[in-house]
């Protein structure tokens, strides 16, 4: 079996426990049916404050799913919506401070978790995962840009 065969067999069983990790961290502190997708928008809204089409195209779901996220947001509180100072037509969507405050302390128990998991590896561990992490990261984006010019 090539290696990179085994690498994504081997990518493709740890994905998964991850994200179940990670699911149970967040909705421990949501207290609620918060996915992991709905957690990357709230990662993507404390950057910046976002159009529902650029949520849309970073999500790659149509216009109307991305609606849909973002209402259960707003109903929430955690997400309002503000004229676009630049397209009066469009909205732009930012964080409360309740919004920032649960992605923060959500975001703070993964990253505890993580580092659990990541303390029972020996350095050398680490920075294998770590190199091989920052090489994945690189070709992915490399992808999504390909995929994004192919779409232009």
């Amino acid at each position: 079996m090539s290696t990179s065969l085994t690498t994504a067999q081997a990518l493709l069983a740890v994905l998964p426990l991850l994200n179940r990790f990670m699911a149970v961290e967040l909705r421990q502190e949501t207290g609620d049916d918060t996915t992991m997708s709905q957690f990357r928008v709230l990662a993507y809204l404390a950057e910046q404050p976002l159009t529902m089409s650029d949520i849309a195209r970073k999500r790659n779901v149509s216009f109307q799913s991305a609606g849909e996220l973002v209402q259960s947001f707003v109903e929430r509180g955690w997400v309002i919506r503000m004229p676009d100072p630049t397209d009066r037509r469009q909205s732009l969507l930012h964080l409360t401070e309740t919004g920032r405050d649960k992605f923060e302390r959500a975001q703070s128990l993964m990253l505890q978790r993580l580092t659990g998991f990541m303390d029972q590896l020996d350095e050398d561990e680490k920075t294998t995962i770590q190199q091989a992490l920052q090489n994945l990261h690189r070709v992915l984006i490399q992808e999504v840009k390909s995929e994004h010019d192919n779409r232009d």
